[in-house]
């Protein structure tokens, strides 16, 4: 079902993994706590930093920056001659991660009949908060470390300004406080939630008298009535449910609703959007156990055991059009990506791929086994997902044949009717359509651009499509994977 993608190799474990939405982007960081960003696409590093030591070339870039701006004398140990500790969460800011997170999580809690009016309305984009920039943001023990990629300038923020607790995971909050901008929030070894603004640079809130032990994961999403929630994981067993859409005022903030939810501690959470229903949360445990939770009456729907004998440390809720029985796709410590059916189906969990057969035979010494440490699937190309092993990343493409190869035909000047060819299973098709923008004038040529390049009238409507399919007799001698191309001199 899966074939290769992308592989870099790396002679450290991959431990934590994370995709951008919309850039090639993938950022890592292995067991010796070196972050890198790799673009996957034209298979280059990016970037890359000892996140968990002191990264020299930070120091001295930092130092430049400073006689730079005329500050000769220093004013204490500069922060990015802390230690970092090691790395506990790797991911990507920037206004379009914050757009798609933010249209994820409204149009997940519109598919329940009870939504609000407003969230079955037109989507409109978020003001941009970054203005161009694209952080990398490492949450390390001891600090903070958000990255701009466009200027290679950084900000540390030392865990001594977030009360002097360990640093364990992170959070960006889509509805911030006036003139506090973009808030992340930091999940700590005390059970605290410290909220920081990325404009002040100070902290602005905490969530507090919740878990008794160290939060293990955070993630913020929105509920059928608008509200946008946070919910928290620890090692207490806890997860608890908290407002998200406190005002400016509000410092201390208590829970909403506690759930014992997974004996040993709660692994991750994660959201899932389920066709005219509320979306539900997965989570998975020390006990090895995943569990299906409800956001309405916050009960639990449904728990397995994934994989007997082993517990998860990755899950993602998935939709491919070509595997409609399965729903989430989760990993342990062996070489698969285990999927799990829904229960309209058998619900039973079996392996989506086995690792070791789609990579080359010389990655994989003979007395080596391939073990899976983090996996994410790709926000908006499901067939996309991405594993850290302990041979390094591999990013495996699933059932390409769903997305066939396409050219596009002419179009007579005087028509609005398009044509494009296709190829399924080496057969050759045409499909004629029209495309009917006159319900939706911000398609049109006159709208303008916003400045994260969006149509300001962008509000996601279905668009009207008239189309028509038609089989060509002519066989193609190739396989699937082939890339159709129109000649430019009609021959």
């Amino acid at each position: 079902m899966l074939r290769l993608k992308a592989f870099r190799p790396s002679s450290d474990k991959i431990v934590k993994i994370q995709l951008h939405p919309t850039h090639p982007w993938l950022v890592t960081a292995d067991e010796s706590d070196r972050v890198s960003v790799w673009n996957w696409e034209h298979r280059q590093v990016i970037y890359e930093l000892k996140a968990g030591g002191v990264d020299e070339r930070r120091l001295v870039g930092a130092k430049l920056e400073k006689l730079a701006e005329g500050e000769t004398e220093s004013k204490g140990k500069p922060t990015e001659a802390i230690r970092g500790g090691s790395v506990k969460q790797v991911n990507f800011y920037d206004d379009d991660v914050r757009f798609w997170q933010l249209w994820h999580n409204r149009s997940a809690a519109a598919e329940a009949p009870t939504a609000v009016h407003h969230l079955s309305s037109a989507f409109s984009s978020p003001a941009p908060t970054t203005k161009g920039r694209h952080f990398l943001v490492i949450c390390c023990l001891n600090k903070a470390i958000f990255l701009d990629l466009v200027t290679m300038r950084g900000r540390d923020v030392p865990k001594h300004e977030l009360d002097n607790k360990s640093l364990l995971c992170m959070e960006f909050l889509y509805r911030s406080g006036v003139g506090d901008g973009p808030l992340v929030a930091f999940g700590a070894s005390d059970g605290v939630i410290r909220v920081l603004s990325m404009m002040t640079w100070k902290l602005v809130r905490r969530y507090t008298g919740g878990h008794k032990g160290s939060i293990s994961c955070l993630m913020s999403f929105m509920a059928a009535s608008g509200e946008a929630l946070l919910v928290s994981g620890a090692s207490d067993g806890l997860l608890i449910i908290w407002s998200a859409d406190q005002g400016p005022d509000s410092r201390e903030l208590v829970p909403k609703l506690s759930l014992k939810a997974h004996d040993g501690g709660v692994v991750a959470v994660e959201l899932s959007r389920v066709m005219g229903g509320a979306p539900q949360l997965i989570t998975i445990g020390a006990d090895k156990t995943l569990a299906i939770w409800d956001t309405v009456s916050f009960k639990e729907l449904r728990r397995i055991k994934p994989v007997p004998k082993l517990a998860c440390h990755s899950v993602a809720s998935w939709c491919h059009p070509r595997a409609p029985n399965l729903d989430i796709l989760t990993c342990v410590k062996d070489s698969h990506i285990w999927a799990i059916e829904h229960p309209t189906y058998s619900a039973l969990t079996r392996p989506l791929c086995e690792l070791s057969t789609v990579i080359p035979p010389q990655v994989l010494a003979p007395n080596k086994k391939l073990r899976v440490y983090c996996m994410v699937a790709h926000t908006l190309q499901p067939h996309l997902v991405a594993t850290g092993t302990n041979i390094g990343v591999i990013i495996c493409e699933f059932d390409p044949r769903s997305l066939p190869p396409v050219a596009p035909l002419p179009t007579p000047s005087d028509s609005r009717e398009h044509s494009a060819v296709f190829v399924v299973e080496r057969e050759l098709k045409l499909l004629n359509f029209q495309l009917n923008n006159s319900a939706n004038p911000s398609l049109g040529n006159n709208s303008s651009l916003s400045e994260t390049g969006r149509s300001k009238g962008d509000f996601f409507e279905p668009l009207p499509v008239k189309q028509g399919k038609k089989h060509i007799s002519t066989p193609v001698p190739h396989d699937s994977y082939s890339v159709l191309s129109v000649s430019s001199s009609g021959k």
